[in-house]
């Protein structure tokens, strides 16, 4: 492949990004594409970036969008908030943003709400056990996630068909190159999904529960010039992070996994032979395919990677898909190997200051799901002549359109 014709936005580099991944890593690890980033595809350019984020911060308010039409941005200004991830911010606001949400997602919170998770994923399971076969996207990875976040954050599970179809159309931006009619029908759709997220927490003022949204309501922001409570366009905006963060590539995560698991004869029968290894096999199959397959940095002063020099204001694309199958850092890097020491180096969930906040929760979700599935079906397997194992089109993110499955009951 000639990386002088690649183009990242084709979708059939996009429904096989290996090739190309390849071939930029060989030839121009850090390379200008013809929009003008900088695509980062090597381990060692990404770590040194994302531990860096002093060089190489997010984008500001303005710098870089997703959205770019006037009129879908009036949409957001005039009807409801601006779109902007806080919890993205860069230092100082940074970490005081993230401690107020890091209680609710790490490790140990996870842990918490494992047997709530169990009760979830057999829920699913004992929707469809008794028909043989299941589409395992519809019906088990986007339907588990969405209920784990929509718990914590306190929200009526009954309106999950409409969060995730607010969801889908918050995404829908990272794709990129949509026209200026999707783009104001994705702010119609934020700004309702912001009101709705506004409605709740107003609610909650007037009587607080035990969710992150009563916590929120009534948190109090300490920065440098001082302590104050978060504005209602500050909550929003976390809680829609937060919902779209812990639904959307966790279910990705967990259809590529199954897919990655049953073209596996040899690791389906070693998972099934010593659940203790489902851990380990997360993390591989998170870095084979990753569902966020890169995101931006901004270039805070003029530097250099890899002998190429950068000018400062430049935009900097990190493809951590492309990072996770550098060679260098982890051999024979194709290979699921269930032994493979430093998986957990991978970069799915970023890394550093910026490291994704649900990433605890996302791997504790994918464990109780592995461990539900292996447990309850028998003869697990790709259903014959049924998934062709094509991608949803994006640029960033990377799902399974679906995925055809048969079992038998233990």
């Amino acid at each position: 492949m000639r990386i002088d014709e690649l183009d990242l936005l084709d979708p059939a580099v996009q429904e096989d990004w290996y090739p190309a991944y390849d071939a930029l890593r060989e030839q121009a690890p850090v390379w200008r594409s013809p929009t003008g980033e900088f695509v980062l595809t090597r381990y060692r350019e990404l770590h040194y970036v994302l531990r860096h984020p002093e060089l190489f911060p997010n984008a500001e308010p303005g710098e870089n969008p997703l959205v770019t039409s006037e009129a879908a941005l009036a949409i957001y200004a005039n009807k409801g908030w601006p779109r902007r991830s806080v919890l993205a911010t860069n230092p100082p606001e940074h970490k005081a943003y993230r401690g107020l949400v890091d209680q609710w997602f790490d490790l140990r919170a996870a842990e918490q709400a494992r047997p709530v998770m169990v009760e979830m994923a057999n829920g699913l399971v004992d929707e469809w056990i008794h028909e043989g076969h299941v589409e395992f996207v519809s019906r088990f990875a986007l339907p588990l996630p969405v209920l784990v976040i929509t718990s914590l954050l306190g929200l009526p599970l009954a309106d999950i068909p409409q969060l995730k179809a607010w969801s889908a159309a918050w995404v829908l931006p990272f794709a990129r190159g949509l026209s200026e009619e999707q783009e104001r029908d994705v702010a119609e759709q934020g700004v309702a999904f912001q009101r709705y997220i506004h409605d709740h927490v107003q609610a909650r003022r007037r009587a607080p529960g035990d969710d992150i949204l009563s916590h929120l309501a009534v948190a109090t922001l300490s920065l440098p010039e001082g302590d104050r409570r978060l504005t209602d366009g500050e909550i929003v905006n976390i809680v829609d992070h937060l919902f779209i963060g812990g639904n959307e590539t966790t279910a990705f995560a967990l259809a590529s996994g199954l897919c990655l698991l049953l073209e596996r004869p040899e690791v389906h029968a070693r998972l099934r032979a010593d659940p203790s290894l489902i851990p380990a096999f997360v993390e591989e199959s998170l870095r084979l395919e990753s569902p966020t397959q890169g995101l931006w940095r901004m270039v805070a002063e003029d530097v250099e990677l890899d002998g190429v020099p950068i000018a400062k204001g430049s935009v900097l694309h990190l493809r951590y898909g492309a990072a996770n199958r550098d060679a260098a850092m982890f051999p024979d890097p194709e290979r699921l190997d269930l032994d493979r020491r430093n998986s957990g180096r991978h970069l799915a969930f970023s890394a550093g200051e910026h490291r994704c906040p649900g990433a605890d929760l996302s791997r504790v979700e994918q464990h109780v799901a592995f461990e539900v599935l292996l447990s309850r079906l028998d003869e697990l397997r790709l259903t014959p002549g049924a998934n062709d194992f094509t991608h949803l089109p994006g640029f960033v993110l990377r799902a399974l359109r679906e995925l055809h499955v048969s079992f038998g009951r233990r």
